[in-house]
């Protein structure tokens, strides 16, 4: 597991990286509970407990097909919204096959907050895919 992010940047990083890893306790670590994932449709996705997550049926819903799944790398964060302890991003980031394609590249809000003194993601909205 990931020590605690001490930077944003690097909250975001190991947020693209845990995701990647399909190992729900790493994903859940660097998580503010309650975390709420905002799909483009308008569907929520809330985990309340770090026993709540399940990057398969997250993958399922974000048409991501586990066997060809190699991870998706952070391509760019902008920095929208800077207060003290919350701070957001508009970020880019691609999916890569296992195959070494690129399964696209989408785009997507990402909060990050102050919690326990680390970084941690507290609302994704989006990914709508871009490319």
């Amino acid at each position: 597991m990931a020590p605690p992010a001490d930077t944003v940047l690097e909250a975001l990083i190991e947020h693209a990286a845990a995701y990647s890893s399909g190992d729900n306790e790493r994903y859940a670590a660097g998580l503010s509970l309650p975390f709420v994932h905002l799909w483009p449709d308008g569907e929520i996705l809330r985990y309340d407990d770090q026993r709540d997550v399940d990057l398969l049926l997250h993958y399922r819903r974000a048409g991501i097909d586990p066997a060809t799944f190699r991870g998706s790398e952070l391509d760019e964060a902008k920095l929208i919204l800077d207060w003290e302890g919350l701070k957001a991003f508009h970020t880019k980031f691609t999916r890569h096959a296992l195959d070494g394609g690129t399964l696209g590249q989408s785009e997507a809000i990402w909060v990050a907050t102050r919690c326990a003194g680390a970084w941690k993601l507290k609302l994704r909205i989006g990914a709508a895919r871009i490319r």
